[in-house]
């Protein structure tokens, strides 16, 4: 009965060393993943970035065309 007791807590013991290798593993897996997301994230912000400058610029624009068309008038 001891032996078994043994045995099976030996067992117990290595179930435990597996499951928490595969937790550290998942765990940096998934933290590739975030980074990858993160870096993602500021490309999308840099292009948002992009687009508002060239949209501010595309106002001033249409700004001084009704400017000249009204001064013209």
């Amino acid at each position: 009965m001891e032996n078994l007791q043994v045995i099976l807590t030996l067992i117990l013991l290595v179930i435990e060393v597996v499951a928490f290798a595969w937790l550290i593993t998942d765990i940096q897996k998934s933290k590739k993943k975030q980074d990858q997301i993160i870096k993602l994230e500021h490309q999308i912000l840099q292009v948002e970035e992009s687009i508002i400058d060239l949209e501010k610029s595309i106002l001033k624009k249409l700004d001084r065309l009704i400017d000249n068309q009204s001064n013209e008038k």
